[in-house]
């Protein structure tokens, strides 16, 4: 569904991913871990053509997309949930999440029957300012944008970072469903091994911009942890 072969990306002059091969099946979800500063980011923004350049093969359902504008992209079907979420503050609830419509390649600017179901807290503050929400409330808003644009895959950096612990749970049970039950192909950014594993069924370790380790989620090894995660 999704991969990427010999993918050197750049900031600039300088090379921030080097010679990264990986490939998500449809319907699978593939964990990206590493410490921090590794380019486990980076790599999404290559995906989503965020970065200042690319070599190497960027497929989507064996197409091409490296030469494609992040726009073009996201009505390829790839939606993107960014560290920090990226909410409009002074939009509401409503206007957030149909941002996300206008990468429906059908047109139709509305919020699907699934996001009323995932977040029924969203469904009844439709007219609630984003800045006005918490943290956790910010994220399910950033997740049901993306859900929006009706997207085939879907991108989450770090999706449970600096979230109240009641609401944690919840989005990784959002996420496992998504996957499970809707089918959705997901790359999850993620510094929670216990999540990692239960939520992927394939991994991928970056080291200093390169692929140190990956494969089934049954190889992800407490001693590759240690060796790439620990401080």
């Amino acid at each position: 569904m999704l991969d990427m072969t010999g993918v050197t990306s750049f900031y600039g002059s300088s090379p921030v991913l080097q010679n990264v091969s990986f490939s998500v099946p449809r319907g699978a979800v593939l964990s990206v871990l590493g410490r921090n500063g590794v380019g486990k980011t980076t790599l999404m923004r290559t995906i989503m053509g965020l970065t200042d350049r690319a070599t190497g093969t960027i497929g989507l359902g064996g197409r091409d997309i490296r030469a494609e504008p992040t726009h073009r992209r996201a009505e390829l079907g790839i939606a993107y949930v960014p560290q920090g979420r990226g909410i409009i503050g002074r939009f509401s609830i409503r206007e957030n999440i149909l941002m996300g419509s206008f990468a429906r390649p059908d047109g139709k600017r509305v919020i699907p029957p699934l996001v009323f179901e995932l977040f029924p807290y969203l469904g009844d503050n439709l007219n609630r300012r984003g800045g006005d929400l918490s943290g956790g409330q910010q994220q399910q808003l950033a997740i049901a944008r993306a859900l929006a644009a009706d997207p085939s895959v879907l991108l989450l950096d770090e999706p449970t970072e600096g979230i109240q612990p009641n609401i944690v749970e919840q989005i990784e049970n959002i996420i496992v469903a998504l996957n499970r039950e809707h089918g959705l192909t997901i790359v999850l950014v993620e510094q929670n091994v216990r999540f990692a594993r239960r939520a992927s069924q394939h991994f991928l370790m970056l080291d200093k911009g390169r692929v140190a380790a990956q494969g089934d989620t049954a190889l992800l090894t407490d001693e590759l942890v240690h060796r790439h995660m620990m401080v």
